[in-house]
C-alpha cells in the first residue's frame, strides 16, 4: 500500500533540500542571482547547517538556462584529491561519455584513463597518481573545467573551500588557482565553506592569494517569522497543528540553526500522530540522542580532561569569556593558557566555533546531550 502524502515526513536535513522542502530566502536569492548573472565571483559566508548549499542550489535551479558544476572539497588532503574532485564534478555534469572523454584529453600531464564498470556500464576515470600530486596539475584541471564551462551558463561552486588550507602546499595551490580563475571572467565562481573563520582568512587577509577576489554574501539564520510560517505549513501538510509558541520553543531549542530545526522537526513528526505540543519536543530529542549518542560518545573519548572540562564549561556557562577567572573556576581549569589551548583543539575538531568573541557549539544536539548526561 502506498503512503498517503499526509503520511510522509515533510522535513529533510543533512542534504541539499529542494522544492517544497526548501524554505525560501528571497532577499539572499535575489542578491546571489544578481551576482551570478553579472559574472561576479562570490564567497558565501556562514556556519554549518545554515543552508548555504541549498540556497545556492535553489538560485541556480531558478535561473533558466544555467547549470551548476558542484565540487565538494570536504576533507581534501592532497593536491591529487583536489584534482580528482574537480574532474569528478565535470564527469557528473557531462553525462555524455564522448564529451567527457574529449575533456580528459585536455589533461596530458595527468595521463587520464577512461574506465567502464563492467557490472553497471557506468564510465569513470583514472589519473596518474604521481602527476596529480604536482601542485601545477591544478592549473591543467582548471583549464579543462573552463573549456567544459565555456559557451554555456555554468556556475562553478567550490564547497568547503577552506579545507584546501589543510594541504601541505596550500599557499602554492591557492596561488595557482587564483591565477587561473582570475582569467576566467565568463565563469562565475561561488566559494563556500562551513568554517567561517577560515573562509574570512582566505578572502579577507591581504596575505592570501584570494584576497578581495570575490564579493561577500553572508548566510545566517532564516528570518524567524518566515521560518516559523514555513514550519507550521509543513506540519499542516500532514494535518498536524502546531502553535506559534511550540514552534518558538522548537527554534529556541536549537538556536534557530536551519538544519537543526529541520532535524528536530523530522524527529517530532516521527513521535506524533496528531497535534504537536511542547512535550513532544523532549520525546523527539530522545530520538535524536538514540540516533547520534554513539557518535557523541566518540566525540568525548577524543578529548583530554582539560578539553572536556572546557567543552562542558561552554555548554553550562556559555563561551564568551573562557579565560576569565570566574569561567576557569566554574569549569575546573587551572589557567587561561590551558583554556586557550583547549579551545584551539575544540575548534580544530569542529565541536565549537568562534563567532564574535563567543565559542558556540556546532551541534546544538551535542550540547543538549552533554547537559542531559549531567557530566
Amino acid at each position: 500500500m502506498k503512503d498517503k502524502p499526509q503520511d510522509r515526513n515533510p522535513f529533510r536535513y543533512g542534504c541539499v533540500v529542494e522544492d517544497s522542502f526548501y524554505c525560501p530566502r528571497p532577499a539572499l536569492e535575489r542578491q546571489l542571482a544578481g551576482f551570478i548573472r553579472s559574472g561576479q565571483n562570490v564567497v558565501v559566508h556562514g556556519e554549518r547547517r545554515m543552508g548555504k548549499t541549498s540556497l545556492i542550489n535553489a538560485v541556480v535551479r531558478s535561473m533558466r538556462g544555467w547549470r551548476m558544476l558542484y565540487v565538494d572539497l570536504l576533507h581534501v588532503q592532497t593536491v591529487g584529491d583536489v584534482c580528482r574532485r574537480i574532474v569528478a564534478a565535470v564527469r557528473h555534469l557531462e553525462r555524455n561519455a564522448s564529451v567527457f572523454e574529449k575533456a580528459l584529453k585536455l589533461l596530458p600531464r595527468l595521463r587520464p584513463v577512461m574506465k567502464v564498470d563492467p557490472s553497471t556500464g557506468e564510465f569513470g576515470f583514472g589519473l596518474d597518481a604521481r602527476a596529480a600530486e604536482d601542485p601545477y596539475a591544478v592549473e591543467e584541471v582548471l583549464d579543462m573545467l573552463a573549456k567544459v564551462a565555456a559557451g554555456g551558463r555554468t556556475v562553478v561552486v567550490f564547497d568547503e573551500f577552506q579545507d584546501i588550507g589543510h594541504l601541505s602546499d596550500a599557499e602554492t595551490v591557492l596561488a595557482l588557482m587564483r591565477g587561473r580563475i582570475q582569467f576566467q571572467g565568463d565563469i562565475p565562481y561561488v566559494f563556500t565553506g562551513s568554517v567561517r573563520s577560515r573562509m574570512v582568512e582566505l578572502f579577507d587577509n591581504p596575505d592570501s592569494a584570494f584576497y578581495k577576489s570575490a564579493l561577500t554574501l553572508c548566510v545566517g539564520e532564516i528570518d524567524r517569522d518566515s521560518f516559523a510560517r514555513f514550519i507550521r505549513r509543513r506540519f499542516e501538510s500532514g494535518h498536524r497543528r502546531v502553535s506559534d509558541e511550540t514552534v518558538g520553543t522548537i527554534m529556541d531549542t536549537v538556536a534557530d540553526v536551519p538544519g537543526d530545526v529541520q532535524q528536530l522537526c523530522e524527529a517530532i513528526w516521527g513521535v506524533t500522530s496528531g497535534d504537536v505540543g511542547a512535550k513532544d519536543i523532549e520525546s523527539a530529542l530522545q530520538v535524536v540522542f538514540m540516533r547520534e549518542g554513539d557518535k557523541f560518545e566518540s566525540f568525548c573519548e577524543r578529548l583530554s580532561p582539560v578539553q572536556f572540562r572546557l567543552l562542558m564549561g561552554i555548554a553550562r556557562i556559555g563561551g564568551r569569556e573562557i579565560q576569565s577567572r570566574a569561567f576557569l573556576d566554574e569549569a575546573g581549569i587551572g589557567n587561561a593558557a590551558s583554556a586557550r589551548k583547549a579551545a584551539i583543539r575544540l575548534c580544530e575538531l569542529r565541536y565549537v566555533y568562534l563567532f564574535r568573541s563567543e565559542y558556540r557549539f556546532t551541534s546544538m544536539f551535542f550540547k543538549a546531550w552533554l547537559l542531559r548526561r549531567g557530566y
